[in-house]
């Protein structure tokens, strides 16, 4: 079989094509991104796809790899970058939502909002992609330093003990946050910050996507159950600190009540900036994806906003290659474009964050049970998958007042 004629098997070609090429990677490129995740992937494929040499440095051997995510993305994600349906394992219309003593309420779609696909999978038909499109991809390249001297971005990079010196026009770096590259750009000035984890587990009869609420998760942190493979489920959650503490407690939890059983894979744990960055680019450098905290405050959901950046900040790369101008003033209208996509939900879901970090498990309670006041649960099951922050804050509020009224009566 030819490998080139089906996307899900042309993976083994890249990796053997990838070892064929590693004693003669280019000293120079229009274009190198840094980090072969969704928005990274996106971003070298489009530029390649418009004629531009591209290349594309992933740090880790096997695309996809480590897992960092449930793998959850919206219906109008999957449908606006035309993903494969091969890739999707579950189907979602439907949420449980458990209140910090357990008690459940259903929220219910009659349509399809989200799907949980094969993370590792979803990477790798992304970097197939870009691969398909002339971008030269090399895996287990580790880059030590992004500098931009003399009008060129200079990316120092190793592969084992054998180090590499690349130039580039434009240097974009989509590693996510925490790399030590963020720090040193200055691309990772946050004030605020949350934290994941999650696992794979043995559970039976896991059919719906169940959400977790209350202290026992952390200030304004929540879990979740989602079914994936047969047999098998994600769990996870999302806190301020202490997350592996947190995510024992949920693990135990969850195994004590006989709703799961072994852990059989656990995945390592990833901060995510909350907020909106003071800076995405620099003079021939600029960042997509979870680094610039192009993902949701309220799940630490990324894969679809840092597409949509990466798509935004190709054409401004684009622009910029044809006028010859590298400079942080060329690339701004990527900055300015991205956050007039975004800023308003970033911080609409910052807002909805600091609102529930403030509430006792006492008032969550309550909350929760006023969810069958007319109108609030019809409001939350209302809210798309990908813009929900000002609607989920609406139905917040709605429900304090109410539950002052209660409390004054």
């Amino acid at each position: 079989m030819d490998c080139c004629l089906n996307p899900r098997f042309i993976l083994y070609s890249i990796k053997a094509d990838v070892r064929r090429r590693m004693m003669d990677i280019p000293v120079s490129s229009d274009v190198v991104v840094i980090g072969a995740g969704p928005a990274g992937a996106r971003t070298a494929e489009r530029l390649a796809s418009m004629g531009y040499q591209a290349l594309l440095l992933e740090r880790e051997k096997v695309i996809g790899e480590p897992v960092h995510c449930t793998g959850v993305v919206s219906t109008e994600c999957f449908e606006r970058y035309e993903l494969p349906e091969e890739l999707i394992l579950r189907k979602i219309n439907s949420f449980v939502l458990r209140s910090p003593s357990g008690r459940a309420v259903q929220i219910k779609r009659k349509q399809t909002q989200a799907y949980v696909l094969d993370r590792v999978e979803l990477d790798q038909e992304l970097v197939n992609r870009a691969v398909r499109s002339g971008v030269s991809l090399y895996t287990e390249m580790d880059v030590r330093d992004v500098s931009w001297e003399d009008g060129k971005a200079q990316i120092s990079c190793k592969i084992g003990s054998k180090e590499y010196q690349i130039q580039s026009k434009i240097a974009v770096v989509a590693t996510g946050y925490g790399s030590p590259l963020s720090r040193k750009l200055g691309l990772s000035q946050f004030d605020s910050y949350v934290s994941g984890s999650q696992a794979i587990v043995d559970a039976k009869g896991i059919d719906e996507v169940e959400v977790f609420t209350g202290s026992s998760l952390g200030k304004g942190g929540f879990g979740w159950i989602v079914p994936w493979r047969e047999n098998k489920a994600l769990v996870g959650l999302l806190t301020r600190e202490h997350t592996v503490s947190y995510m024992h407690a949920l693990i135990n939890k969850l195994q004590d009540q006989g709703r799961i059983g072994s852990i059989l894979k656990t995945y390592r744990t990833r901060a995510i900036p909350v907020g909106i960055p003071r800076k995405s680019v620099i003079d021939g450098i600029l960042a997509v994806g979870d680094i610039v905290s192009q993902a949701k405050p309220t799940s630490g959901g990324g894969i679809h906003y840092g597409m949509m950046a990466a798509d935004l900040a190709s054409t401004t790369i684009s622009d910029a290659l044809i006028q010859g101008d590298f400079s942080a003033q060329a690339l701004m209208p990527y900055q300015e474009q991205w956050h007039a996509v975004l800023e308003h939900e970033l911080n609409q879901g910052v807002k909805l964050r600091e609102l529930i970090e403030q509430l006792p498990d006492i008032v969550i309670e309550q909350l929760h049970r006023l969810l069958s006041i007319p109108g609030a649960k019809r409001l939350l099951s209302s809210s798309t998958f990908d813009w929900h922050s000002s609607s989920l804050t609406q139905v917040l509020e709605k429900l304090q007042f109410r539950r002052r009224n209660f409390s004054n009566d």
